[in-house]
C-alpha cells in the first residue's frame, strides 16, 4: 500500500472510485485519497478518487491555510 504523509493529512493509492476505492500499491493506483490524520478515530477520507497532484496540492494549501500562508499559482 502506498501513502504519503503531508502535514496532518495522508495521501493514499487506491483502484479509483469505479473499483471501489481499494488500497493499492503506487503501480497499481488509479486515483489517490486525502485522509485527515488528526481524525484518527474517524479515518474516512476528506477527498476521493483525485490525480495525485490535485491530492498534494489539496494537503498543501490546507497546511498552508493552517498556518496562515499565502500560496501563490
Amino acid at each position: 500500500m502506498f501513502c504519503m504523509i503531508v502535514g496532518q493529512y495522508m495521501i493514499v493509492a487506491t483502484s479509483g472510485v469505479k473499483n471501489g476505492s481499494v488500497r493499492v500499491g503506487k503501480s497499481d493506483a488509479v486515483a489517490y485519497d486525502v485522509i485527515d490524520r488528526r481524525k484518527s478515530c474517524n479515518a474516512r477520507p476528506v477527498e476521493v478518487g483525485l490525480p495525485f497532484e490535485t491530492a498534494w496540492v489539496y494537503c498543501v494549501r490546507r497546511q498552508a491555510d493552517a498556518q496562515g500562508v499565502t500560496l501563490l499559482n
